[in-house]
């Protein structure tokens, strides 16, 4: 089955003089939202009315569907309307529902979705005042006691419409400290522009005239001629007329914000949505490549060169219990294997929960050694808890931990885990306490055989005594799809032993990197570093209005991805698994210290990366 296309994104502008108007804002538009979607989407106009054509619901129906058709064409499967008028009259609105239910008729896996436009935006309004006050500049007396703003609008549109022109005309009225504000309709029988004008000029004020539109279109230019001729029969200068909003810079943001809503809402739609199986679509468990692709079960032998990123791999993982083969495959053997598991929390979905650490200890051809410290995110006490000097005093209350460590296990499942593939668990913390870790100056001299240097030398005398008794074992660092920089390197802080590591972490970003490439510097002298980030069971995405609530702020959760990256050492998974979450990896200060300290191939930063896989977590 053919991946689907990006999205697109349609704006639909008054009509076809406004097209070539509006390139520079459909440009802006698309560099606007590729960052934050993380992919860049399909780029669209269509005119909503034929310049001096009868047949304008017609036209607007063609135009729109043959953008639609297009879009069809080029594999997208969702439409995202964005229409680029502020004052849509009645059979706009009607055509634009006419061409919608047919282009779902003639395109059954097509989505189309669409919003109503508000244009008492917060952005817009700015830019409106912004196009006033440098019209302000043409009155010779513009003093707020004596100024008036008259707001004109086609009027064309349902009653709703032209309750926003007032609401709009309101809020100018505030924004601009006006004496007095008023509205006109240049296509409606109420309170049209030239009486307006006569009514305006009764009041002895200067008046600005503020035309409600986003483009130069014929209704500005009508507008113009109807308060030159007032002007000449008041035998004294025209009033001024403010510009339309054209290209200002809260034009292009007011659009991206619309279409980010409309997307998020798809997405959230579709993730509450439990799919029939019977229509569900079938896949199998693959590694993809940046120049091909091959079933887990098509491969015969060592995972071919055209199939990985410099050594490392993307797979999709339809069941996880493909998960084994492909491990054989990428040559990850041994009979003892050390796991780094991501244990921080109860936050759901952000933790190695036991669906993913069953498929791991499932697929590793050898006996399991859990590698986690304690955290006091995993304690469930009450105020009393939380007051504790966590920093300097944690042991002191190491009873409380151990026994809130082992619920933790047992609440979740993942004792029940354990217990069924006779792993072993290591509690970096306890190994600590109990002094029971490496002698430092074998660790130091093993560093210094492999010319390794540590910025945080101390790390060498926290090193669990077992580890240097499997010295060069695999190490796999399980991380989860969690954003673009909390993946397997990350992940190697838990193996600080305090509880409470505020203090590594730094103040900011760069310092925590350099600290986690540390970590991965010394138990990737010691041990044989893999690196594995994963969405089996769920990823996470982050967002400040989402379902979900965690120390670190809000979040959505995606459901069976299915996507894993595997890498040989920490750093290859780690650029594959944040670019698929949308990063430029070479502009992020956290990559920045990982390929300083670390080191990564050219080729798992620039190879493609098919955009189907990054919508998928996107």
């Amino acid at each position: 089955m053919a991946a689907a296309a990006a999205p697109t994104f349609v704006l639909l502008v008054d009509g076809p003089a406004q097209k070539a108007a509006c390139a520079g804002v459909c440009a802006d538009l698309g560099g606007q939202l590729a960052p934050v979607l993380g992919f860049a989407p399909r780029i669209a106009v269509a005119a909503l009315s034929a310049d001096g054509a009868p047949a304008v619901g017609e036209r607007m129906v063609r135009e729109l569907d043959a953008a639609i058709d297009e879009a069809a064409a080029a594999g997208s499967e969702e439409v995202f309307l964005l229409a680029a008028v502020l004052d849509l009259h009645m059979r706009h609105k009607q055509c634009m529902v006419e061409s919608v239910r047919g282009a779902q008729r003639r395109h059954a896996q097509v989505q189309v979705y669409y919003d109503d436009v508000d244009p008492c935006h917060p952005l817009l309004l700015h830019a409106f005042v912004d196009r006033a006050m440098a019209a302000l500049s043409r009155l010779e007396r513009a003093t707020p006691g004596r100024l008036g703003i008259l707001l004109v609008a086609a009027g064309e549109g349902d009653p709703d419409s032209r309750a926003n022109s007032y609401r709009l005309m309101r809020l100018l009225w505030e924004q601009l400290a006006c004496a007095h504000g008023d509205v006109a309709f240049l296509r409606h029988d109420r309170t049209p522009l030239p009486e307006q004008l006569e009514a305006c000029a009764r009041r002895q004020l200067e008046w600005l005239v503020v035309p409600q539109l986003l483009w130069a279109t014929d209704h500005q230019e009508y507008a113009r001629v109807i308060i030159e001729d007032d002007g000449r029969r008041r035998e004294a200068r025209p009033w001024p007329l403010a510009e339309a909003l054209g290209e200002h810079p809260n034009v292009v943001a007011w659009l991206a914000q619309r279409g980010l809503a409309l997307w998020k809402g798809q997405r959230q739609k579709d993730s509450g949505r439990e799919p029939s199986a019977r229509y569900a679509p079938t896949r199998e468990s693959a590694v993809l490549g940046p120049e091909a692709r091959c079933t887990i079960a098509g491969l015969d032998g060592p995972i071919r060169d055209e199939l990985c990123y410099g050594g490392n791999v993307i797979a999709d993982l339809a069941d996880p219990a493909d998960l084994a083969p492909l491990l054989e495959r990428f040559g990850l053997d041994g009979e003892r294997f050390f796991v780094k598991v991501t244990w921080h929390g109860y936050a759901r979905g952000t933790y190695t929960d036991p669906v993913a650490l069953d498929a791991l200890l499932s697929a590793l051809p050898g006996r399991a050694i859990v590698l986690e410290g304690h955290t006091s995110s995993r304690n469930n006490g009450g105020d009393a808890v939380r007051e504790w000097d966590w920093e300097h005093g944690a042991r002191t209350h190491r009873a409380y931990i151990q026994r809130e460590d082992r619920a933790f296990l047992e609440r979740t499942g993942l004792a029940e885990v354990l217990e069924r593939h006779r792993a072993q668990y290591l509690n970096v913390t306890e190994a600590h306490w109990d002094g029971a870790c490496a002698d430092r100056e074998e660790v130091r001299a093993l560093l210094a055989e492999r010319g390794v240097t540590l910025h945080e030398p101390e790390m060498a005398a926290q090193v669990p005594a077992v580890v240097l008794e499997h010295r060069g074992a695999p190490l796999i660092s399980f991380a989860r799809f969690k954003g673009p920089t909390r993946l397997s390197i990350s992940n190697m802080f838990g193996l600080l032993p305090p509880p409470l590591r505020s203090a590594w972490h730094g103040p900011n970003i760069t310092y925590f990197a350099r600290v986690c490439c540390d970590l991965a510097k010394l138990y990737g002298t010691l041990l044989t570093p893999y690196g594995m980030v994963e969405g089996l069971s769920a990823a996470v995405r982050w967002d400040r209005q989402g379902l979900y609530r965690s120390r670190w702020g809000n979040y959505d959760l995606i459901p069976q991805p299915g996507l894993l990256t595997l890498s040989s050492g920490l750093a290859g998974a780690d650029v594959l698994a944040s670019r698929l979450q949308g990063q430029d990896v070479r502009r992020s200060a956290f990559f920045d210290v990982v390929r300083s300290e670390l080191g990564f191939d050219d080729a798992v930063a620039d190879a493609p990366i098919d955009e189907a896989l990054i919508r998928r977590l996107a």
